[in-house]
């Protein structure tokens, strides 16, 4: 099945609006593909000049991202961008008052580095510091960010569709930010994202490219992802196959998900953000369904024994 490719340009630009340039490369080495360290600030600056002006408007960035805030606050071309950014990354679920002020510091000082008075949307980067008795405070603090004009929008990060259903449960939810790609399909399958965007949430999908995964070469993966050696040969065939690159496909299921606002895609060069930007041109339709893995120690960036985060 050959995807069209008419007028790849016009579509490019027309689809860039729904690109959420992430940065968390400019400020460390992240990503199981990427071998470098962070992107320096020369280089990102001109990564968001090629962004703008390829119709990107909006950045997604986080407190535990390294220098990543400070850079993006120190670069004149990101000024015209909309930010998202998230709370620090706090790992007790039961959160006591010392918390939530360390939060509603980190969140002040996240506004200082970015040099801005507002953020699009503030996402609670750890969604589990809404589980215990205080995390009703924590959302009551979030809602006064917003009251008071320096967030846009306030939602959470995570790492399962139901993680955001079990939140939704209790908070009112406006933003969700969460891991979709062409083998991690269960927030589609489970039919989590319909009854999401039914109750009005913005969804932001991340980890389209499974933190670099599905467009590594089976010879180039670490060894504690030897196992995904298979999987990631059966894909690159089925691409090959279907006479798309993976790049093409990665992007082309996400942007077939009509409940899916936007897709969050980590760059560490120029040269990447072209090569995505150039395969949102391209008109692709593949049997989907036939790419899905449920094999967590490939889908799951948690079981890769990597740096915690998201």
């Amino acid at each position: 099945m050959v995807p069209s490719r008419d007028q790849p340009v016009e579509r490019s630009v027309m689809l860039a609006d729904r690109l959420v340039l992430g940065t968390v490369q400019f400020g460390l080495a992240y990503g199981v593909s990427h071998k470098d360290g962070a992107v320096p600030a020369d280089e990102a600056g001109r990564i968001l000049d090629l962004a703008w002006r390829s119709g990107a408007r909006t950045l997604d960035t986080a407190a535990a991202y390294g220098e990543s805030e400070q850079v993006i606050g120190s670069l004149a071309v990101s000024a015209g961008f909309g930010v998202i950014t998230k709370t620090l990354p706090i790992r007790a679920a039961a959160l006591d008052e010392a918390d939530i002020a360390a939060i509603e510091e980190g969140f002040r000082a996240s506004l200082e580095k970015l040099r801005r008075r507002s953020v699009d949307a503030l996402l609670i980067h750890n969604v589990q510091n809404l589980q215990g008795p205080l995390g009703a405070a924590l959302w009551s603090r979030l809602e006064r960010f917003r009251a008071e004009g320096a967030a846009a929008r306030i939602g959470i990060s995570v790492y399962d569709v139901s993680e955001a259903e079990q939140a939704l449960e209790r908070f009112p939810i406006e933003i969700v930010q969460l891991p979709l790609n062409v083998f991690d399909q269960k927030a589609v399958r489970s039919g989590g994202l319909e009854r999401l965007a039914a109750r009005g949430v913005i969804i932001h999908a991340r980890s389209v490219f499974l933190q670099g995964l599905l467009l590594m070469d089976p010879s180039d993966l670490p060894a504690n992802l030897s196992q995904a050696a298979t999987v990631i040969e059966r894909w690159r065939a089925d691409c090959a196959r279907e006479g798309v690159t993976p790049v093409e496909a990665a992007l082309g299921f996400v942007l077939a998900q009509p409940t899916v606002a936007k897709l969050v895609v980590g760059v560490h060069s120029r040269e990447h953000l072209s090569a995505y930007l150039a395969a949102l041109g391209q008109r692709v339709a593949l049997p989907w369904a036939s790419f899905a893995c449920d094999d967590p120690a490939v889908i799951d960036p948690r079981a890769w024994s990597r740096i915690w985060t998201q």
